[in-house]
């Protein structure tokens, strides 16, 4: 997703709202087996200072592999950008014409993903034992 610096040195403000895809070759060496379009929308603007600040917010879902059976969970996540990427000057000097936040979405999006995620159908195998028993989860 590439952004024109010439632009946003000009008007100091771009309003996003998009779709973004991935690729899967992007993903294809974590656990996600699948990502859908993932909704893009927020801001990039330039402060008083000339630092280029991101305030976006990533909707999108998910396929993971369930911890116990491995069949597919669907996982959904919403999450907030706010970051201040640097100064303007200098990321023009290295990106010349456009500046691309793709690597800082994925950044977002990889520390989205739990740990581990159990399927609903799978049921917990001890719910009882030596002196106790599962009353509720």
């Amino acid at each position: 997703m590439k952004i024109d610096l010439n632009y946003l040195n000009r008007f100091s403000k771009i309003e996003i709202n998009e779709n973004l895809v991935l690729n899967e070759e992007i993903y294809k060496n974590t656990d996600i087996r699948k990502l859908s379009d993932i909704s893009v929308i927020g801001e990039i603007s330039v402060d008083f200072e000339d630092n280029i600040y991101l305030e976006l917010n990533l909707k999108g879902k998910m396929i993971l592999p369930c911890a116990v059976s491995l069949e597919d969970v669907e996982y959904e996540f919403n999450t907030l950008i706010e970051e201040n990427i640097g100064n303007f000057e200098e990321i023009y000097k290295n990106n010349k014409n456009s500046l691309d936040i793709l690597p800082i979405l994925w950044e977002n999006i990889v520390l989205e993903i739990p740990i581990r995620v159990v399927a609903e159908s799978v049921k917990p195998s001890n719910t009882s034992g030596d002196g106790w028993e599962l009353i509720s989860e």
